[in-house]
């Protein structure tokens, strides 16, 4: 299939040059000089997965589900979807069956007319098509639409919502907005869910990205206010999440503290992070990033590492790239992350502007 736009430029495992920044805790020792482009001239790549042939599956925010061949650095796109993608919305969330082998299934994110959805597409060769919508009637609104999808350990998917410019539906435990929600592969509320129904935990402003600890702990990253009530603002989080949780918005943000609420493991204060994608970092990984909570930054611009107690570990590439908004792990051990300085925050994208990066594990 061609290539959609003659901007895209391949530039497959070339070696970028990266200047460390004055902070010694932005450099990786032996793997900074390595970091390689694997793709530029997109537009606002959201959502990302490895496919079991090595090949980087991810979509652009206007509806693009793109495959990158890691061998020869070829950009095909695979399907157009028909998003709104306004302010927030589009295409955001993408994952990859545990048993795409066997069925070739591929899920996303995606804002329609009627709200967001979630839609299982099945790949063969270079065509997708579409097989079902599994979720729909997520709330969406110009802004907080969430929209990650993660598949769990217990191979359930997990999706991260947002509260739709809606405070009052993140508290509503029969709304999915302000949720992080737990469902099976046809859409059906995973067995054990604490409410009977999708939802896993409640009481968040817009979740942004999901991962697990070797243990089976799991961690979100969730944007904080932006003045919308009493003035609040910032306190971006980093939540360790438990089933049937509270996690207290809109009563709650920051260290205040309510009654049945869980405070967050670690918030950013009177500053901003807008966090994107989250990762905890396997023995496979970087060696000083093991162990650890990487989450991409896009107001911080950088990535943020911190341990499991909520203790900021690194600071890592602080404002190399501009805004960043996902990042994954890959089974070799390298960290794959992306930028969105297309998304219409940042006041001066370049015309090569958006790119995918991968940061070697050794």
């Amino acid at each position: 299939m061609l290539l959609r736009n003659a901007t895209l430029l391949l530039l497959a495992w070339g070696s970028f040059a990266c200047r460390p920044a004055a902070n010694t805790r932005n450099v990786i020792p032996s793997t900074a000089d390595t970091l390689s482009v694997l793709a530029s001239g997109l537009h606002v790549p959201w959502g990302m997965d490895l496919l079991p042939d090595g090949n980087l599956l991810f979509n652009q925010r206007d509806g693009a589900i793109c495959l990158l061949n890691r061998t020869s650095g070829m950009v095909t796109v695979l399907m157009e979807r028909q998003v709104n993608d306004q302010a927030e919305g589009g295409l955001l969330g993408l994952a990859a069956d545990p048993d795409f082998l066997s069925n070739s299934y591929i899920y996303i994110y995606e804002t329609v007319a009627a709200g967001n959805q979630v839609v299982r597409l099945q790949l063969q060769g270079h065509t997708l098509r579409q097989d079902s919508i599994i979720l729909s009637g997520i709330p969406h609104a110009k802004f907080h639409d969430g929209g990650i999808l993660r598949f769990g350990p217990d191979s359930f998917l997990y999706v991260g919502t947002g509260d739709a410019r809606q405070p009052d539906l993140a508290q509503d435990r029969n709304s999915l907005a302000g949720k992080i929600l737990r469902i099976d592969r046809n859409g059906t509320p995973a067995d054990g869910n604490p409410f009977g129904n999708a939802v896993f935990s409640y009481g968040h402003r817009n979740v942004q990205g999901l991962a697990w600890s070797e243990q089976g702990q799991l961690y979100a990253t969730e944007h904080g206010p932006s003045g919308e009530l009493n003035g609040w603002c910032c306190h971006d989080e980093l939540n360790k999440i438990i089933a049937g949780g509270n996690y207290g918005w809109p009563m709650v943000t920051g260290d205040d503290e309510r009654k049945g609420c869980i405070a967050p493991l670690a918030h950013s204060g009177e500053d901003t992070w807008a966090p994107g994608g989250l990762v905890w970092v396997n023995e496979n990984g970087p060696e000083t990033l093991r162990g650890k909570l990487v989450f991409a930054c896009l107001r911080g611009r950088k990535l943020l590492v911190f341990d499991t107690d909520g203790h900021e570990q690194q600071v890592l590439f602080d404002g190399t790239f501009k805004r960043l908004r996902n990042i994954i792990q890959i089974p070799d051990g390298s960290l794959v992350f992306c930028s969105s300085n297309k998304d219409g925050r940042e006041a001066l994208p370049l015309q090569e502007d958006d790119h995918i990066y991968l940061l070697p594990a050794r």
